[in-house]
């Protein structure tokens, strides 16, 4: 056999195996990706019921709602909320994300009640250091529980920060990175929800609309 004639055979048998392993790892990962979602929507869920009043956690009616103007909480336009309500109470949980945690993205989930106090917060995505910025989760610490009760006008506008910053809020020893950033994104969620009021049903507008 001729140096050529070897090297086009050798060529031919690592271009066989590089397309053997690149379909092997397409497959692997169309097979989990479906598995991996599902996954992570039943976290989000849980996470969901969470954050929700406590008079909200059982029979209550969960209707997603398109949120104008998601760009202010992060996401695009006519990315989903949810409003909870049985015959006493209701409930909005609006999405929020930042950008500035310390190893990217941090998404979260804020419930907001009928008077627009925060009855829960949670972290379902992150990629934060692992013994270090990951005490946003509830799992780790209870250091997000602390916005639990708080209204916009519950602070000043400048007491929204950590206390490094001059604000309310503790940090974690050694990282104030992602603490500043849930307490942005929060804060965020807060003035969202004073602007454009997502409390507010049809039907409760049509109540309040005088008769003409």
């Amino acid at each position: 056999m001729s140096t050529l004639n070897a090297m086009q055979r050798g060529a031919l048998t690592l271009g066989l195996f590089a397309l053997i392993t690149a379909g092997s790892v397409a497959t692997l990962r169309a097979l989990t990706a479906e598995r991996i979602d599902a996954h992570q929507q039943a976290y989000e869920q849980r996470q969901r019921q969470a954050v929700l009043p406590e008079a909200l956690t059982q029979q209550a009616t969960v209707s997603p709602i398109s949120l104008p103007d998601a760009d202010l909480l992060g996401y695009p336009d006519g990315t989903t909320g949810w409003q909870v309500a049985n015959d006493q109470h209701r409930a909005v949980v609006l999405p929020a994300v930042t950008r500035r945690g310390y190893n990217g993205d941090i998404h979260l989930l804020v419930s907001l009640d009928e008077q627009q106090r925060i009855s829960g917060v949670r972290v379902t995505r992150h990629q934060e250091t692992p013994g270090l910025g990951d005490d946003i989760e509830r799992r780790r610490s209870d250091w997000i529980t602390h916005f639990d009760g708080l209204r916009l006008d519950s602070l000043a506008a400048e007491d929204w920060a950590v206390r490094k910053d001059g604000g309310h809020f503790d940090a974690f020893t050694g990282a104030t990175i992602t603490p500043r950033a849930v307490v942005d994104a929060v804060h965020s969620a807060l003035q969202y929800a004073a602007s454009h009021a997502p409390l507010e049903t049809p039907h409760k507008r049509q109540a309040e609309e005088p008769e003409r």
